[in-house]
């Protein structure tokens, strides 16, 4: 299982998709702590694709409160 932070990933996403289908579960860290995993999921029709171009908002990653 492969790890990447946040920075990494949003400029190799591409990579990170191909990684995650041909070899290995890919994880995605943020400075958090927070993560997200790619993993492959069984075949998908082609006509049940979705094309439509969105933006990727930009988001501000804020440190998570430690509890006391």
């Amino acid at each position: 299982m492969a790890t990447y932070d946040l920075p990494y990933a949003q400029e190799h996403l591409d990579e990170l998709f191909q990684e995650a289908l041909t070899t290995d579960d890919v994880i995605i860290v943020r400075t958090d702590g927070r993560s997200c995993q790619l993993l492959p999921l069984a075949d998908v029709k082609e006509e049940s694709l979705h094309t439509e171009e969105q933006a990727i908002p930009d988001i501000d990653v804020v440190p998570a409160a430690v509890p006391a």
